[in-house]
């Protein structure tokens, strides 16, 4: 039987009101606005990775180590640096420790000129671990376990232990800001110095204190390392196998001029291309008589050595 009107109506009606009170609601035909505002998308913001890596190729005239021991002088030296930083803390906002990395790496040096008791072009290979602890207020510890190995049979191979406090005093000032930092230096097996007479040879130390200003000129970044060694009185040794002398070594200061290298696509990493010059005073008689025997047509007081090179941060 046909259903009269008033009783469709009255139906179609009861129906909107229990859809009403439901909560329910028809979807808007395609292209007519529902009514309500668009539920806005967050997007979160990509993780930082916590593994990062650094190759540098430093590319001289000299190799000499921050002890002052001159190497090498001839040919050209390439020393090529690979560090991998895992990051295993990370808090911006906590009240102290901000942030502890480990870093592994090598480092090694490399001579178009062959030298050392087993006469070679690959001179010294060194890995190294290391642990870095910052804090709130700018200050920066990093702990380094190193080992210098001879690839050319001129040493036995030595292993280290340094402790660096630095501080990033930009906050206070600013573009004269000297990011001042202190360091101490411990061998712990084998000399990492020259060895005249091993009988009276035994490990010792160095205090290192620097500063590092630095400021940028348009897109170029100009910086002045300088830095003085205090070393413990069996830290080198004489030709007699006398102790080389306690107090101030060696100073070193210079300049380093560096660009980024902004047309290499992020993906393949932040390069960097960098050039500058070194100088070295040393006061020290054993450290002068280490040298004579390192590279005995350079037996001076006053070193300076220029260098270059390129910088890759994953």
């Amino acid at each position: 039987m046909k259903a009269s009107t008033p009783v469709c109506l009255r139906a179609l009606l009861a129906t909107a009101s229990l859809g009403a009170c439901l909560g329910l609601s028809t979807p808007a035909a395609a292209g007519e606005p529902s009514g309500k505002a668009p539920v806005a998308v967050i997007t979160p913001a990509p993780e930082e990775p916590w593994v990062h890596a650094l190759f540098q190729l430093d590319i001289s005239d000299h190799y000499i180590t921050p002890r002052g021991l001159n190497v090498e002088n001839e040919g050209v030296i390439f020393q090529p640096l690979f560090l991998v930083f895992w990051n295993l803390y990370s808090d911006k906002d906590a009240g102290f420790l901000t942030d502890v990395t480990l870093t592994t790496g090598v480092w090694s040096s490399i001579h178009t000129h062959e030298s050392g008791a087993d006469p070679g072009y690959w001179n010294e290979f060194d890995p190294i671990l290391g642990l870095t602890f910052k804090f709130a207020g700018g200050f920066t510890l990093d702990t380094t376990f190193t080992s210098f190995e001879s690839m050319v049979d001129s040493y036995p191979t030595s292993t280290h232990f340094e402790a660096k406090l630095s501080f990033d005093d930009s906050k206070y000032l600013g573009k004269f800001a000297l990011n001042p930092w202190i360091a101490f230096w411990q061998e712990l097996d084998e000399k990492a110095t020259v060895v005249f007479d091993t009988s009276t040879s035994d490990s010792s130390f160095y205090f290192t204190i620097g500063i590092k200003p630095s400021f940028k000129l348009k897109n170029l970044t100009f910086e002045f390392p300088t830095s003085i060694n205090l070393v413990g009185d069996e830290f080198y040794q004489q030709f007699d196998g006398s102790p080389g002398g306690s107090g101030l070594a060696v100073f070193s200061t210079g300049v380093k001029v560096s660009v980024p290298l902004t047309f290499v696509p992020k993906d393949l990493g932040f390069w960097t291309a960098y050039a500058g010059v070194k100088y070295y005073h040393l006061d020290n008689q054993g450290l002068l008589d280490g040298n004579s025997v390192l590279t005995p047509n350079e037996h001076r007081e006053d070193l300076v050595q220029f260098h270059g090179g390129i910088s890759i941060f994953f």
